[in-house]
């Protein structure tokens, strides 16, 4: 009996002391994570100033507004005339003699191509036209920065928040994992229990190496639209706390109508193939030259020369170009019109789906906010006061703390969707929505 009392109290030594090496293992795990920590000591960069500094800088932009001054020189070069053309001839130049005075004549001319009546005019309206196509590129470009700024600005504020709450909830544990051990060291606590809290605090610490790379990812995503170099610290980030309410959904429409500038877009398309057909037709009208000069013939007074001449555009052998060229700015026309319609109905349904996804998002967050959380946590506590009064059990605790960790994160992940959504929505009206103040989170 002796015997089995003394190998039963080894057992518990021995698994007393492999649960307080887990446990040890456990609290040192933070030290690797930190070594792959995201950089948050950057400065404070808010939502609104991310979207300033990429519109400002972001590469495509740039780009695009690069293009635009390239097509703005192109526009301004189709006011003037084409260059003249300078002549040098000499005539009857006997192959027996090497003086050019035995020539029988000189003669220079010069000779200028004027279009005809309205073709620059034609021509300086298509430019104008594709500078108003870029022009509005750039607007439909800068929509989609917005989206993606704030999609990217909302995951490292989503992760960096959710490593915060990770890390308190491993705070939690720890005090858990230690009344645990502290029982089951004093013979009222089973080992399961203990083993459970320690492999929780394992799991949580897994988690905050995945936030962790999650949070670098969107950084470095956030810096290269910034146009920042990709390691460049960002400092805090504000995390919405509350979704902000949205205008109705008619409303929208007639916004997206009026202003998205994909729209105006295809209607600059539209106008520009038009423009194109006024090229064309423009052809059908005949160019003029005129030509003067001075011939001289040696030992000889010299005399001047003009000359006029004028093009046939509708000469059988060449009106059937022009016909055809006419014919597929026609047609361009026709397809450009198509696509006008088919962006329209596009962006309608684009602005009612973005619009069901924020609607959803919002949702969400306020049934996490205002029920799911307040009544798990309401649970927790419950379930530590049982426990701390020896009237419950560690798993039931350890359960109960998973379940308050996974509803914060549910919470602030339809917070990070509900801007996501809103981006979305923005972009799909092609305006910025009215803004409704709201609380922030700073983690």
């Amino acid at each position: 009996m002796a015997i089995r009392t003394l190998g039963t109290a080894m057992v518990l030594v021995v698994s007393a002391c492999s649960t307080t090496t887990w446990a040890q293992d456990a609290v040192q795990a933070p030290a690797a994570i930190h070594a792959h920590a995201d950089d948050r000591s950057g400065v404070p960069l808010p939502l609104d100033a991310a979207i300033a500094e990429a519109l400002d800088r972001n590469p495509n932009l740039a780009t695009l507004r690069a293009q635009l001054a390239v097509d703005r020189q192109r526009r301004a070069g189709e006011g003037f005339l084409e260059p003249p053309t300078v002549n040098a001839e000499i005539w009857q130049w006997p192959l027996t003699s090497i003086n050019p005075l035995d020539t029988n004549m000189y003669m220079f001319t010069m000779r200028q191509e004027i279009p005809g009546r309205g073709k620059r005019a034609a021509r300086a309206a298509a430019a104008d036209r594709a500078v108003d196509v870029g022009v509005n590129a750039i607007a439909v470009r800068e929509r989609d920065v917005i989206a993606q700024v704030t999609r990217s600005y909302a995951e490292l504020a989503f992760t960096r928040q959710a490593i915060v709450m990770h890390e308190a909830h491993v705070d939690l544990l720890r005090q858990t994992a230690d009344l645990v051990t502290a029982r089951y060291g004093a013979g009222r606590g089973g080992q399961p229990e203990a083993l459970k809290a320690v492999a929780e605090i394992a799991r949580l610490h897994g988690d905050l190496v995945t936030l962790n790379e999650r949070a670098r990812i969107a950084a470095s995503e956030l810096n290269a639209l910034l146009n920042r170099e990709p390691q460049t610290p960002i400092g805090t980030v504000t995390v919405a706390g509350t979704a902000a309410a949205l205008p109705p959904l008619a409303e929208l429409q007639q916004l997206a109508v009026a202003l998205h500038p994909e729209l105006k877009g295809a209607a600059l398309d539209t106008a520009s193939a038009e423009a194109q057909v006024a090229v064309a037709a423009s052809n059908y009208k005949p160019d003029f030259m005129v030509m003067g000069g001075y011939q001289l013939m040696p030992r000889t007074a010299g005399a001047l020369t003009a000359g006029f001449g004028v093009t046939w555009p509708s000469a059988p052998w060449s009106r059937g170009a022009l016909d055809a060229k006419r014919a597929e700015a026609s047609a361009q026309v026709e397809v450009a019109r198509s696509r006008q319609v088919e962006a329209l109905n596009a962006i309608r349904v684009a602005v009612q789906q973005a619009y069901i996804h924020a609607s959803a998002a919002a949702e969400r967050a306020r049934l996490f906010e205002t029920t799911v959380v307040p009544q798990l946590q309401q649970v927790l506590d419950s379930t530590r006061i049982a426990y701390a009064s020896e009237r419950g059990d560690a798993a039931s605790v350890i359960e109960n703390e998973r379940m308050v960790l996974d509803a914060q994160l549910a919470y602030y992940q339809a917070l990070s969707d509900a801007s996501v959504a809103r981006a979305d929505l923005e972009r799909a009206v092609g305006a910025q929505l009215p803004v409704v103040a709201a609380r922030g989170v700073t983690p």
